[in-house]
């Protein structure tokens, strides 16, 4: 199992659940409140963790409730936290979001002290994997990262209104959404893969497209950051691309079927079980 290292936002997430979003200038009455951890970075962290990943993570945070929330979170999940830098007297990211009766959702993301994240260092990664959730030149440092650990290179550019574009197409991997891929259309690597929510993702330039496995969707929140983190942990671990897909599948589809973004996150055992009940006649 080689080391996945993963620079990226810490985030606390407050959540209203309602029966429906609320149109521009309207308010709409919801019915449950859930505060939880989250920040890109450290929801795909702690997805690739429960698949058994070694998993450091690069990032900042505040010293503040919300900061000790998320690093508590992370240390439960075994994430190692050395290289995240705690600022005082600086809020801890935040994300306002809500969510539908269908699962769907808005977000109003709050970066605090995720601006100040800084270019990591090289720590013999074999997966380097960031986000569009921290400043430019963090970005620009995972490529020289990676580059010096001869690491697969991973970028998820989102959300893609926050990433240089120039930057994206200098990863070995990206990893998109369809609003992602039109956006980036001309600027993205050779290898993509592009996430289409329930109907699955393809894998390209090659077209294999593979399907998503039945959920009902409760929240659909931090779906694609489960993708995301255990398919860079299938590939820290050696699997080739289509293998790991598949996994971060089911992963994503089993995330939907439960609240929040880290709290709904599957473990190995579940994954494997959801995958072999597929597989049966």
């Amino acid at each position: 199992m080689g080391l996945l290292a993963i620079c990226g936002s810490i985030t606390a997430d407050l959540i209203g659940y309602g029966p429906r979003l609320p149109r521009p200038g309207e308010s709409v009455l919801g019915r449950r409140f859930l505060t939880a951890p989250g920040g890109k970075g450290a929801n795909q962290a702690v997805a690739a963790a429960r698949m058994g990943a070694r998993v450091r993570l690069v990032g900042a945070r505040g010293d503040d409730a919300h900061g000790a929330l998320c690093a508590a979170a992370l240390a439960a999940d075994g994430v190692d936290q050395s290289a995240v830098v705690v600022h005082g007297g600086v809020t801890t990211g935040v994300a306002l979001i809500c969510v539908d009766e269908a699962g769907e959702n808005q977000i109003l993301a709050l970066p605090g002290a995720n601006a100040l994240v800084a270019p990591p260092s090289p720590c013999g990664a074999s997966v380097w994997l960031c986000q569009g959730e921290i400043p430019t030149e963090a970005i620009a440092g995972v490529l020289s990262a990676a580059r010096a650990d001869g690491a697969l290179s991973i970028c998820n550019p989102s959300p893609v209104n926050a990433i240089d574009p120039a930057l994206v197409g200098q990863f070995d991997l990206a990893v998109v959404n369809e609003l992602e891929h039109e956006a980036l259309r001309d600027r993205l690597p050779e290898r993509v893969v592009l996430t289409r929510g329930a109907r699955g993702a393809v894998m390209l330039p090659s077209g294999e497209a593979l399907p998503a496995l039945p959920a009902r969707a409760v929240d659909t929140t931090g779906a694609g950051d489960a993708l995301t983190g255990v398919l860079a942990a299938g590939l820290a671990a050696g699997m080739e691309l289509g293998a790991a897909l598949r996994r971060a599948i089911a992963a994503a589809g089993l995330s939907v079927e439960r609240e929040g973004c880290q709290p709904s996150y599957p473990t190995r055992a579940e994954v494997e079980r959801r995958l072999d009940a597929a597989r049966s006649p």
